[in-house]
């Protein structure tokens, strides 16, 4: 849990956060029905190239076989950065991705602090990313952790959105937990995340391309 001594900032980093607490901590609420933010990320197909089949029918052969085996590096060497690759977020001169980026915040009046590194996102800037949008966090294991995925990346996206110039913008975010990916929106005090993707299944990885394809639209 989060503590805090008298008089003290409350200290927490990314991964270490979990939902129920910065639900409680923000006044957050987490929708369970679909609402419009994140349909508005979700709903929406696109029709493949001939390139663009060959490769997803490729990386679909592959997380079949090594999504138990993968350590996290792997995964992300392997299946989540080709799979980044194709769907190119180089041609726009909005916004850039970028990895390993640390974020902070300090909110005076509820005096808590959240800080962290941002595996990848995607953000207005050249060097220095300025005005988040997407965040992505990457975890291999399948079950069996402490961690929280769902809470590290809504850490991250209610630092962006303290950050961010404007605080009316809807935050996106997806986490993967191996062969699983979740798509999340933080809409001002609300948020909320989608079933699991299981990019084994071709189709679903298709989905998954084309939502990421979609952001592109979105920014």
């Amino acid at each position: 849990m989060i503590s805090q001594a008298a008089n003290k900032t409350m200290k927490k980093t990314f991964e270490k956060c979990k939902w129920e607490e910065l639900t409680i901590l923000f006044g957050l609420e987490r929708l369970e029905d679909s609402q419009m933010a994140l349909e508005a990320l979700v709903n929406t197909e696109i029709e493949l190239t001939e390139y663009q089949t060959h490769e997803l029918k490729r990386l679909n052969k592959l997380i079949i076989k090594h999504f138990l085996d993968w350590n996290e590096d792997e995964l992300k060497m392997q299946f989540i950065s080709p799979l980044l690759h194709i769907v190119n977020y180089h041609d726009s001169e909005k916004y850039q991705p970028f990895s390993q980026r640390s974020m902070q915040m300090h909110q005076e009046e509820k005096e808590i602090e959240l800080s962290g590194v941002v595996e990848w996102l995607l953000a207005s800037g050249k060097q220095i990313p300025r005005e988040p949008f997407f965040f992505l966090h990457e975890y291999k294991k399948e079950q069996g952790t402490d961690s929280d995925p769902l809470g590290q990346v809504l850490a991250a996206m209610l630092t962006a959105q303290h950050l961010n110039k404007d605080k009316n913008r809807v935050l996106y975010g997806c986490y993967i937990m191996g062969k699983d990916w979740y798509f999340m929106a933080l809409d001002g005090k609300q948020y909320q995340s989608t079933l699991a993707y299981n990019v084994t299944e071709y189709d679903k990885l298709v989905k998954v391309f084309s939502i990421l394809t979609h952001l592109k639209d979105l920014v």
